[in-house]
């Protein structure tokens, strides 16, 4: 594989849902460029923006955030199929099996529903697993599998109450296999009461 040369941008935007349909984003962007290295290459850069919007309640929360400056997958050593190498295990080689695992790490970091008195507190269960699995960098972000994959499952809630979890994940790439656009979403419906975290990473020419 040949790495391009030149400067790019690297865009994230992080989507929390909040109780009653409200939400929380976060568009963070970094410049950043490709270094070859011996077996591969080392993607270097740093932020260079950050833009947040959230309801006024949180306006605190959000100026805290607009004022971080996060690091985001950098730096980054890749293989030479341009994964990353440190993480490279961790979500398989294609969309349907990346789908599979984040449902099993939801499953995994959520609480048992029959454990709970409460639907609510479920739903903040998985609302927390889900950002944990979102905030997890993709080891093919810079040069992604295409394809689409979707799961929904049905969650079994006391006193009979209704719910759902679904995982979906999109990914596409240019004509030189970089990154075009990859999008993670998991929807949480409990007791109706929806919940979205979404994370969408892009590459623009900086």
């Amino acid at each position: 594989m040949t790495f391009p040369d030149g400067r790019f941008r690297l865009r994230r935007e992080l989507e929390r849902g909040l109780a009653g349909g409200a939400s929380l984003t976060v568009v963070r962007d970094w410049g950043f460029h490709f270094k070859k290295t011996a077996g591969g290459s080392r993607a270097e850069g740093s932020q260079v923006d950050c833009q947040v919007t959230a309801p006024a309640v949180l306006a605190p929360l959000a100026d805290i955030e607009r004022a971080r400056v996060a690091p985001g997958p950098f730096p980054a050593l890749l293989d030479a199929q341009g994964r990353i190498r440190e993480s490279a295990h961790d979500t398989g080689t294609g969309t349907v099996e990346a789908v599979r695992i984040a449902l099993a790490m939801l499953e995994k970091a959520g609480t048992e529903p029959s454990r709970l008195s409460d639907a609510r507190a479920y739903l903040g269960s998985l609302t927390q697993a889900a950002g944990a699995v979102i905030s997890a960098t993709p080891p093919d972000l810079f040069y992604p599998t295409p394809g689409e994959a979707s799961e929904s499952r049905e969650i079994a809630l006391p006193d009979e109450q209704n719910g759902s979890l679904t995982v979906d994940l999109r990914a596409s790439a240019r004509t030189d296999g970089l990154l075009d656009r990859l999008e993670r979403r998991i929807t949480a419906t409990v007791a109706g009461d929806t919940r979205v975290s979404r994370e969408t990473w892009s590459i623009l020419t900086a």
